[in-house]
């Protein structure tokens, strides 16, 4: 399941540091090459509900499988594609099949280890968690050195290995499921504590997105730092996410998860007032820092969350209603810091992530984190 969760947030990112490279091998000029990402992104909120629904319905296991053949697949398919609208259109196909293996491999994982609450054991939601953080913020550092090494159709080919190993310990570990068929709703309806966790998780990746896209702009334009350092000024959210995501499973234990999803949206306002008054290097990696902390505790958070108010038989629907939600915070970090960034400093990209943080935190104080009493009769959270 980690290995499956990995391909979307891993894609997502990666493209990132090849897009240079790829417009002018094609010619085809910069508004066009960035739809190697923006199409990404709009698959990535469109597609995942409705792969949810389909693993709901017809199997997670086959969903799961399926999403994987597609990404080594699609690996091979790039790396060969002839032309730019070729290479397009493989794209588009490959965030289809990373869009499936998350919401049908976390169906997996609740049916067979259903938990306290209706959430499968912390452990495994902190697995999962530590994958998708890390591998968001590696994401350019590892495509940066595969595009050094082979260009930028190693970013693609990359896929097919980890695919390949992916579906050899799917085909043999991951244990078939009850599909609920007709029973299962063609399309998600998610509840409102549901909703609200979606949107909590989207404000939260405005935040982190907008770091992840102009840290690296601003090392580059104002710092006049080379591509590969500035990639590596993202570490800090990928390393800490993986120390402190462990830390959050112990603290949701002794203080509940009301506490820990505070604490992390105050670090979230603290890492975007020191990015705010960053001018040099050491200030952005303290607010990285911050930031992965924060980032490390709001996911595992939210992603505890979202089996406390999704309906058992739409458990693939509602992760993928969730996984959609990290794409339109994504997608709205993009467009705004378009608008906002400075090359001569971070002004503009802090003040956002400032005001969205204050978002988020008065969010975390708000937030429903326990089921209704008229569907599982639990105490409020402390």
């Amino acid at each position: 399941m980690a290995l499956g969760s990995l391909f979307n947030p891993l894609n997502s990112s990666m493209i990132s540091v090849a897009l240079a490279r790829i417009e002018a091998e094609f010619g085809v000029g910069v508004a066009a090459v960035t739809w190697l990402a923006a199409g990404f992104y709009l698959v990535g909120i469109m597609v995942p509900p409705v792969m949810g629904a389909l693993a709901d319905r017809f199997g997670a296991r086959l969903v799961f499988c399926a999403g994987l053949v597609t990404m080594g697949v699609t690996g091979v398919l790039a790396a060969l594609a002839p032309s730019f609208p070729v290479l397009v259109a493989v794209r588009l196909l490959q965030a289809f099949g990373s869009c499936a293996t998350m919401p049908a491999g976390m169906a997996i994982v609740q049916a067979v280890m259903p938990g306290e609450d209706g959430r499968p054991p912390p452990r495994v939601i902190a697995m999962i968690s530590m994958v998708l953080t890390a591998s968001a913020a590696a994401g350019p550092v590892l495509g940066g050195f595969l595009v050094a090494l082979g260009g930028w159709r190693a970013i693609f080919l990359v896929n097919v290995p980890l695919a390949a190993l992916a579906f050899a310990v799917a085909l043999r570990r991951l244990p078939r499921v009850r599909a609920e068929g007709a029973r299962a709703a063609a399309l998600p309806r998610p509840s409102a504590g549901l909703l609200a966790t979606c949107g909590q998780f989207a404000l939260g990746n405005v935040v982190f997105y907008v770091a992840f896209f102009a840290v690296p702009l601003w090392a580059q334009s104002a710092a006049g730092l080379p591509a590969q350092l500035a990639g590596l000024l993202v570490l800090p959210l990928a390393g800490l996410g993986m120390v402190v995501t462990p830390l959050a499973v112990t603290l949701t234990r002794r203080a509940g998860m009301r506490k820990v999803l505070v604490l992390g949206s105050a670090l979230l306002l603290a890492g975007s007032c020191v990015m705010l008054a960053a001018r040099t290097v050491w200030p952005v990696l303290v607010a990285g820092a911050l930031l992965g902390v924060a980032a490390a505790l709001t996911q595992f958070a939210l992603n505890s969350l979202v089996f406390v108010h999704a309906g058992r038989r739409e458990t693939g629907a509602a992760v993928g209603v969730f996984q959609a939600s990290r794409y339109v915070g994504a997608g709205t970090a993009a467009v705004l810091l378009g608008v906002l960034f400075d090359r001569t400093g971070l002004d503009g990209g802090g003040w956002l992530m400032a005001g969205v943080s204050v978002v988020v935190l008065a969010g975390a104080v708000l937030l429903p984190v326990r089921r209704p009493a008229a569907s599982g009769g639990d105490r409020s959270d402390p």
